[in-house]
């Protein structure tokens, strides 16, 4: 007796997967070849579709990305990776591309040239209105469950900043700024002040390196 294949509405399919499916049964091997596209995730073989980046959010990207990349030349190395590079933080894990990781030297080792084959040290998501509940639902328990450090989830729509800090536990717990100011774990003696994240006017390269470097003279 053979089983039929239980038919799924596409759409239903797509609410699941959290965006349009491109291919199924697709080994992780293949999706790395990037035959599928750029901006798309492998989950459990299923090739999903990532929505297109808007402005701000890559604006917002842009900033974090130099930032970490000054700390991490300041502090003795590290790689700061960003969308759509691709983490796999585990060997039974989805293959992600967070909008940000931070590679520190101690997990070097696991960078390929197309792929983290492993957890980053930290990882930032910022929200757009198609991926808010995969930021905070599947991406919050696989990066916590790989070992992913310090996950950021930021939303420009609602202004709203989100810091989770893996504990001894294995779980993300909360760790809120203090007076305004974030204080991260994953980078030391690196500073946020949380409200600059949302400014119209974000600082530019020159501006980001002398604050990293009065920060880092503490």
């Amino acid at each position: 007796m053979t089983t039929q294949p239980v038919w799924i509405d596409p759409r239903e399919r797509e609410r699941l997967y959290g965006g349009r499916v491109v291919a199924e049964n697709v080994s992780y091997d293949e999706y790395l070849t990037g035959k599928y596209g750029v901006h798309v995730e492998w989950v459990y073989g299923a090739v999903i579709e990532m929505p297109s980046v808007g402005f701000t959010q890559n604006r917002l990207s842009q900033f974090l990305i130099v930032l970490f990349r000054v700390y991490c030349e300041a502090t003795g190395g590290g790689e700061v990776a960003h969308d759509p590079f691709v983490m796999k933080p585990g060997a039974d894990l989805p293959g992600r591309q967070p909008d940000i990781q931070v590679i520190l030297p101690d997990r070097l080792h696991l960078l390929r040239e197309n792929e983290m084959a492993g957890a980053a040290n930290l990882v930032v998501e910022i929200v757009s209105p198609e991926s808010g509940k995969r930021d905070r639902g599947e991406k919050f328990e696989e990066y916590e469950r790989a070992g992913v450090d310090e996950y950021w989830i930021l939303d420009p729509q609602r202004r709203e900043s989100l810091f989770y800090v893996r504990g001894e536990d294995g779980l993300y717990h909360n760790r809120p700024p203090v007076e305004g100011i974030y204080s991260l774990v994953a980078l030391p003696g690196l500073k946020l002040e949380v409200v600059l994240l949302w400014r119209e006017t974000l600082p530019t390269s020159e501006q980001i390196i002398a604050i990293v470097k009065a920060m880092l003279d503490k």
